[in-house]
């Protein structure tokens, strides 16, 4: 039994990904949404949920691409 409790990535495109994981959830926590809630309307829309929506597709996209690469990785390659 190994003592390592982190599995890192091992090629460019996971740390690739790892980064942009963690770029949103830092997109996401308390000290950016304070500077993002401001009185300011964007296409009708408080910043605030502007920037949730921001949020909310930037994983969907980051959580494609990762399947993606994922797909593509598991593929015997002929």
């Amino acid at each position: 039994m190994s003592s390592r409790l982190v599995v890192l990535p091992t090629s460019r495109a996971g740390w690739g990904l790892l980064i942009a994981f963690v770029a949103l959830v830092a997109g996401g926590i308390w000290p950016v949404i304070g500077w993002v809630n401001r009185a300011v309307l964007v296409l009708g829309l408080p910043l605030l949920v502007v920037w949730s929506y921001v949020i909310i597709f930037a994983c969907f996209a980051v959580m494609l691409v990762a399947n993606r690469v994922l797909e593509r990785q598991e593929k015997p390659h002929d």
